[in-house]
């Protein structure tokens, strides 16, 4: 007999309280602010969690999750909250840049230093679909010289369910409707009427990591030529993204490319580091 879902009670827009503990540990922890007037969003995002993880009300919820040690619960609680969702080759002005601006220019860059060691970082990849669609740039770009590369890309988030999805690398058609028809001829094989599998070989490209944009970053070796930073700042106040943006810029490779989204705040990308093009800016090299 398949049990009732917990029957949840009292409102979350009436638990004031609980509701202001949960914007300051979400601020404390992952550096998400979250607008005086989510109640609406809130009330419907943590009620769907409560019902799956049998929790009636959110001071019981958010109880559990500050008692529990590796946070698994509140990270739970952070992705309903976080807009996910994403599509293959999202902004595809950036991906233009990289094939024909970026990759150009390290490729030449490598020949010189008499490297094969191409880094790049999907540093919000949700569920890998940006992540996936740089490898895919890369393979398009490169053809058959590939195989002579040290490439790939490091896919990382706070979203554990997303990371496994991406792992995964399956995803309904519609994810796709924006990519070019050849890459969906090269990369990707039919799973049923409405999903895709991204191939073995690009799924091996990337590598998927669970990392916390305002944790420490010590474990990252740097050196990135590229990294994709995009809609994830519009979450953060102003002081978390300069700290942010200061991480990356220190995680850059001379002379390397960041890449932001089009809603995020540039104020602090301009500061630190020099605008190229909309949303694009690059490490500044010292004379």
């Amino acid at each position: 007999m398949t049990p009732s879902p917990p029957v949840i009670s009292g409102s979350i827009e009436a638990e004031g309280v609980e509701l202001e503990s949960f914007r300051r540990l979400a601020h404390s922890r992952f550096g998400i602010v979250l607008p005086d007037n989510a109640e609406s969003f809130l009330n419907s995002r943590l009620r769907t969690l409560m019902e799956r993880t049998g929790h009636r009300d959110l001071e019981t919820l958010l109880r559990s999750a500050e008692m529990e040690s590796n946070g698994d619960l509140f990270i739970d609680i952070v992705e309903q909250l976080s807009t996910n969702h994403s599509y293959f080759y999202r902004e595809p002005a950036h991906f233009e840049f990289l094939t024909t601006v970026a990759l150009p220019e390290l490729t030449e860059r490598l020949r010189r230093e008499r490297s094969r060691d191409l880094r790049i970082w999907s540093a919000a990849a949700a569920a890998g679909e940006e992540a996936y669609s740089i490898a895919m740039a890369m393979r398009s770009f490169y053809g058959a010289h590939y195989k002579d590369l040290d490439a790939g890309v490091l896919a990382t988030d706070i979203a554990k369910r997303s990371l496994q999805r991406g792992a995964e690398g399956v995803y309904r058609s519609e994810t796709f409707r924006h990519i070019p028809q050849a890459w969906r001829e090269a990369y990707l094989q039919p799973v049923d009427d409405d999903s895709y599998r991204v191939i073995k070989e690009v799924r091996e490209d990337v590598m998927f990591r669970w990392l916390n944009l305002v944790g420490p970053m010590t474990a990252l070796r740097g050196g990135f030529h590229v990294i994709f930073c995009r809609n994830v700042m519009i979450y953060f106040d102003a002081p978390t993204r300069e700290r942010l943006v200061q991480s990356l810029n220190h995680l850059l490779a001379p002379g390397g490319y960041l890449l932001i989204g089009h809603t995020d705040d540039a104020e602090f990308a301009r500061k630190y580091l020099d605008q190229l093009r909309p949303a694009i800016f690059r490490k500044r090299v010292k004379s």
